[in-house]
């Protein structure tokens, strides 16, 4: 199975805070009010993330750490990494981003 290539085109928006512990963390997007609990396993993953690395990188990383094989890991890796994206959790800088809460409730208010 390939894995996707999913490099430092994807980012954390600055608007996602985390509180993390020995059993996982909460993220919460604060200007979406979006909230998102990960497991042990899925905090390790965000800690790569924010240190930069892609999919496949990742994979090796957890790979040396748990018994399971590549395929399994791969397609677990970008299941939970596109659940990121699609909870707006992880963004990609080639999307254009649509204007965010804050800038447009002040973009529509305009002084006389």
């Amino acid at each position: 199975m390939a894995i996707l290539n999913m490099s430092s085109r994807l980012h954390i928006p600055s608007s996602v805070k985390e509180t993390a512990s020995e059993d996982g963390a909460v993220l919460l997007d604060v200007e979406r009010g979006i909230c998102f609990s990960l497991n042990f396993i899925g905090l390790k993953i965000w800690e790569l993330l924010k240190k930069g690395y892609d999919q496949a990188q990742i994979v090796d990383t957890l790979q040396k750490d748990y018994s399971i094989t590549r395929e399994q890991l791969q397609d677990d890796v970008r299941q939970f990494m596109q659940e990121l994206e699609s909870s707006k959790l992880l963004v990609d800088d080639d999307q254009p981003e649509k204007g965010r809460f804050f800038r447009r409730l002040w973009g529509k208010r305009r002084s006389a």
